[in-house]
């Protein structure tokens, strides 16, 4: 990292601020600063929700029927048994995404089963580095590819209740930090719903990639403008996803708690 003393002066907080940034760490910003002040201003993060273990389990079960380690009827059933494991008790989310499993493995794994046998690095997903850099200033990114394809392709695998036409500009600012560290090859987002699964490849990437560079600069001059408690104090909680259920982070926020 070069000539960043905004992002230099969070990372020395040590409340989670690494020296580097990530799609997921420019789309909070973007979309939350609130969130994004929690998170790598005071090292507050956002409890796991059901959602993100229905996309974690997902993933885990169609890797070992794509890797041959499981057939599908059995890597379901050890799924469901996760799941059912991390909610002792079920609410109505709960209910919802559990209800959803067999059908997210089932649509992943056909539209996934012609492709090969994924290649892991020492059976972890890949990591990828590019660098943001223009004329006086430089950071890292970083992420990680959830499957490689021996045939050129990679496919991040994305869970979801309603397959979209089009994808998000979060997600195209992740496919465009993948495309940059790999573009000798094809990469597209699978969405699988419990009835559909859609691949899509929205978003020229370089053009993505340059408005990063504007947002990497505008986070430094947030970063410099403000300490975690002056942003606190003036920026209000934003009524986004990030911020569903989180009754104790609001708390800390508004000093309530």
């Amino acid at each position: 990292m070069k000539n960043l003393p905004g992002i230099e002066k969070w990372v020395k907080l040590k409340k989670g601020f690494e020296p580097h940034v990530s799609p997921s760490k420019l789309s909070m910003f973007k979309n939350s600063p609130s969130m994004f002040v929690c998170a790598y201003g005071f090292g507050r993060k956002q409890q796991p929700s059901p959602a993100m273990w229905r996309g974690i389990y997902v993933e885990d079960a169609v890797v070992e029927v794509l890797t041959k380690k499981k057939d599908i009827e059995q890597a379901t059933k050890d799924c469901q048994e996760k799941f059912k494991k991390k909610y002792f008790m079920f609410d109505a989310r709960c209910e919802r995404e559990y209800k959803a499993l067999e059908g997210m493995i089932q649509t992943s794994c056909d539209a996934l089963a012609d492709f090969g046998v994924p290649e892991f690095v020492n059976g972890k997903q890949e990591f990828i580095e590019i660098e943001l850099a223009q004329d006086d200033w430089s950071i890292r990114g970083v992420g990680y590819l959830d499957l490689v394809f021996p045939n050129g392709q990679i496919i991040d695998l994305k869970t979801t209740h309603q397959c979209p036409s089009k994808m998000s500009p979060d997600h195209m600012l992740q496919r465009a930090f993948y495309k940059t560290a790999r573009n000798n090859h094809q990469v597209r987002f699978l969405y699988a719903s419990k009835n559909k699964a859609v691949f899509l490849e929205d978003g020229d990437e370089v053009g993505i990639m340059e408005n990063a560079k504007h947002l990497v600069k505008q986070l430094d001059n947030f970063c410099d403008t403000f300490t975690p408690d002056e942003a606190r104090k003036c920026i209000p909680i934003d009524e986004t996803f990030y911020w569903a259920g989180e009754d104790d982070l609001r708390n800390f926020y508004n000093r309530k708690e």
